[in-house]
């Protein structure tokens, strides 16, 4: 009896036991339904959330496809407009020059001095090919003129210097305040950039051009800053064209700019920070910054970084002219022009 109602007893705090724990895990259940049911409104509201940012984008899509249509239309347009005034231009450059022949024709035919006197050439008709043809038609006040290049209507504006050693110069190059970056590619260096009659790059396609018509000269003028001034010039000077890389020729140095020339010579190619033409792994354009005739990032780059005063000693990647001024000082202003031989 004692041991059946021992069991008994057993048995029933067993099954609370059992009653209790099925209790807790119905909560437990009873809990992580809960969840479940908020987790899946959650995931719907995503779903919501991320169908209705959906549409939203296939509309944005929808209209901005429909704008790069519009734009596209405008585009084609416009370049047809372009073209159209391109050709118009061309024509009437070349009626331009054909009005300028005859009317030199005329010029030169007439015999009676009265005759002479009284015709009047427009100054918008007058060609010149350089600045030596601007000094010698009579115009020597220095100043910004406008150019044509040879054999062609193309015009370029460029600073004439009529005052340094008899005048006539071309200004292809001038540097003193550092307004203007020079850091530039090598389509900018080709075809100029800058202002005429502040900071600027002629351009080496209108250099090479013009170089290669006759014999010219060039003369570089160095300041520093402590109010010293020095030239260096040579007698033969030209450009190749731009599929030889622009290569500088250069022969008969003097000056007072040190006793030896700062440009590599024989002639070396052009470059720039998107040119790599030196004889240099390092590429000189990138680590000195500027276009030039590096060479192997030689003794000169008068493109280089416009550094102030005091600033301007132990800088490697400034205005260089080495034989003059060594490899770290950077000077306070440059200009590089030409001339022909025969002025």
């Amino acid at each position: 009896m004692n041991q059946t109602t021992r069991l008994e007893r057993q048995l029933f705090e067993n099954t609370h036991k059992l009653e209790t724990q099925i209790l807790l895990q119905t909560n437990e259940i009873g809990k992580l339904n809960e969840k479940n049911n908020f987790l899946e409104k959650r995931v719907e509201e995503m779903e919501e959330q991320r169908q209705t940012e959906l549409k939203a984008l296939k509309e944005e899509k929808e209209q901005i496809q429909e704008l790069v249509l519009r734009q596209t239309s405008v585009i084609k347009e416009l370049e047809k407009q372009l073209h159209s005034a391109s050709s118009n231009n061309s024509a009437l450059q070349q009626q331009q020059q054909e009005l300028l022949d005859v009317v030199n024709n005329l010029i030169s035919t007439m015999t009676v001095p009265t005759m002479k006197t009284s015709v009047m050439i427009p100054e918008s008709l007058t060609v010149y090919t350089d600045c030596a043809a601007v000094f010698k038609s009579g115009k020597k006040q220095s100043g910004v003129y406008q150019l044509t290049l040879p054999n062609t209507t193309q015009q370029i504006k460029a600073y004439c210097d009529m005052e340094t050693s008899g005048g006539g110069w071309t200004v292809m190059q001038k540097r003193f305040d550092g307004r203007v970056d020079f850091h530039r590619t090598w389509k900018e260096y080709k075809t100029g950039f800058g202002d005429p009659s502040g900071e600027h790059w002629l351009g080496n396609e209108f250099v090479s051009q013009l170089t290669n018509q006759k014999p010219y000269i060039l003369r570089i003028q160095l300041n520093d800053w402590e109010g010293n001034m020095g030239f260096s010039q040579y007698d033969q000077f030209s450009l190749d064209s731009e599929a030889q890389n622009y290569r500088i020729h250069l022969k008969g140095y003097s000056g007072t700019a040190g006793k030896i020339s700062s440009i590599g010579q024989p002639g070396s190619d052009f470059s720039t920070k998107d040119a790599d033409n030196d004889k240099c792994v390092c590429k000189c354009s990138q680590l000195t910054t500027g276009g030039w005739w590096f060479d192997a990032c030689g003794p000169s780059n008068l493109n280089g970084v416009y550094y102030q005063l005091g600033q301007n000693t132990n800088r490697f990647n400034g205005i260089k002219w080495y034989y003059w001024k060594g490899s770290g000082y950077s000077l306070k202003s440059t200009v590089m022009m030409i001339r022909p031989a025969d002025f």
